[in-house]
């Protein structure tokens, strides 16, 4: 049996094609040593099959939205709009 899964961008919303431009950032919690330092870190990985099938991985379709995405993560803490949070969950 074959699994057709789609993937789509999280930042921009396009459609995985063949083209394989993709990268993957999964989120995670950090110790700490300095009060008031980032307690979360941000991995940027290459696209792998097995590992974007993973709830915890986000999907970029290429080098500007991976851009976008440490952007609003240094700013926010987060990769997506507060909105698209209560609805990816």
């Amino acid at each position: 049996m074959v699994w057709d899964v789609s993937f789509t961008c999280d930042i921009c919303g396009k459609k995985k094609g063949e083209a394989n431009h993709w990268w993957m950032v999964i989120l995670g919690d950090v110790p700490c040593f300095d009060e008031g330092q980032p307690g979360q870190r941000f991995t940027l990985l290459p696209w792998n099959i097995a590992e974007s099938r993973n709830p915890d991985m986000y999907h970029l379709c290429g080098q500007g939205c991976a851009m976008q995405a440490m952007e609003r993560f240094m700013t926010n803490r987060t990769i997506l709009p507060e909105m698209q949070m209560h609805a990816r969950h």
